[in-house]
């Protein structure tokens, strides 16, 4: 039972996490964020543990990207004005 509200609870931040970042234009994180949750929940697909692993990881990873941000774009950016 306290396996399932971990995850619950988890997958909620998550969402509430990339939604923040996506109003605030952080696309590249967002699609990070999104992209590790899916890779991280087909990894451990099979099994409840696993899932709550999963979404656990998921979190983790969203938040080390609030604080440590994507560059993509702005080093492409910065390369496109040097050409």
């Amino acid at each position: 039972m306290l396996l399932i509200l971990l995850g619950g609870i988890a997958t909620a931040f998550n969402f509430v996490i990339i939604l923040h970042k996506l109003r605030r234009g952080r696309i590249a994180d967002s699609v990070v964020d999104i992209a590790s949750a899916v890779m991280l929940g087909a990894m451990f697909i099979g099994t409840l543990t696993g899932m709550a692993i999963a979404m656990v990881a998921s979190v983790v990873i969203s938040i080390y990207l609030w604080f440590y941000p994507v560059m993509i774009f702005d080093s492409i950016k910065t390369w496109m004005k040097h050409i």
